[in-house]
């Protein structure tokens, strides 16, 4: 499974991805320093395994993981081309999730590609650069099947497709689909159909104040300062605990931005011990045993 972490060029993508992934993708403080994309591999934070660990004592415990993908920075106009838009968007139709990151803080020393600091104005330039981009690919279907015979699949087809045309129109949001319209769709890879995790990326010196993006806090966005991190994670376990409890910070740190997309994704975990091993597995709700044990023995 891949998250993708999309967002303005200098909102921070690459600082928050290094952090996560441990990586070391180049960050600097001018728009399009990251062209092609970056991918790292996190482990999920997982209490469970930890437990089993504890009880069975293995020489080794191995977590289920995702792929994080560092996308270059999207500008207005990205769905018409501008800025490599068309080769950036074609790297977000490639993740599962996105992870949405918008910028509130002020730093002169990386300075914002619109002068100003606006997360609602943000986060609704990139909303409407990916409505755009998926109703291009709405229309261009629609022109076929209008043309097709008309099947009871293709009638169900059209019917989906005209629902997101419609409502691609007004933003991006997805309109009501059932299950048979949304397997129609499935192979059009749409932005609207993906879960999306929003993400604020805050001050290191001043608290994140919501009320200055109304509307994208009411989508619950994850509110930390990456650079903030930066500097926490190079503590001691024990000083990390004590300076996020006396800054009022999450506790669990940047483990909470994968835990959140991780619930997104809609998955569920199982277990398997096998000689000194014991290790978490993902995989989507709805999983069967059966379905399991093909996973684990894939021949």
């Amino acid at each position: 499974m891949k998250v993708g972490i999309v967002g303005l060029p200098n909102v921070g993508k690459s600082s928050l991805f290094n952090l996560l992934t441990h990586g070391s993708a180049k960050v600097d403080c001018y728009p399009f320093t990251t062209i092609e994309r970056n991918v790292g591999v996190v482990l999920v934070p997982d209490e469970r395994l930890e437990l089993i660990g504890r009880v069975l004592k293995p020489k080794r415990l191995t977590q289920a993981h995702i792929e994080f993908v560092d996308i270059a920075g999207l500008v207005q106009g990205a769905s018409h081309g501008e800025g490599l838009g068309n080769r950036f968007l074609t790297h977000i139709r490639e993740a599962d999730i996105i992870l949405h990151l918008v910028r509130n803080f002020p730093a002169t020393d990386v300075p914002h590609v619109l002068d100003t600091t606006d997360p609602d104005r943000d986060a609704a330039i990139i909303e409407a650069e990916l409505a755009i981009a998926d109703l291009t690919v709405v229309e261009r279907r629609l022109q076929h099947v209008r043309k097709e015979p008309k099947t009871p699949e293709q009638q169900l087809l059209l019917a989906a497709l005209e629902k997101l045309a419609d409502a691609l129109k007004r933003g991006f949001a997805a309109p009501p689909l059932c299950p048979e319209e949304k397997s129609a769709v499935h192979d059009l890879n749409l932005f609207v159909l993906r879960p999306v995790v929003f993400a604020v990326n805050c001050s290191d010196t001043e608290p994140c104040d919501p009320t200055r993006f109304p509307h994208l806090a009411a989508r619950q966005p994850l509110l930390f300062s990456v650079a903030l991190e930066k500097n926490i994670g190079s503590l001691a376990p024990e000083e990390r605990t004590e300076l996020r409890s006396t800054l009022g910070l999450d506790p669990d740190g940047p483990a909470t931005v994968v835990n959140r997309c991780f619930t997104a994704l809609d998955l569920l975990r199982f277990y398997t011990v096998k000689g000194d091993e014991s290790r978490a597995w993902a995989a989507p709700h709805g999983t069967t045993a059966l379905d399991a044990a093909f996973m684990i023995h894939s021949d």
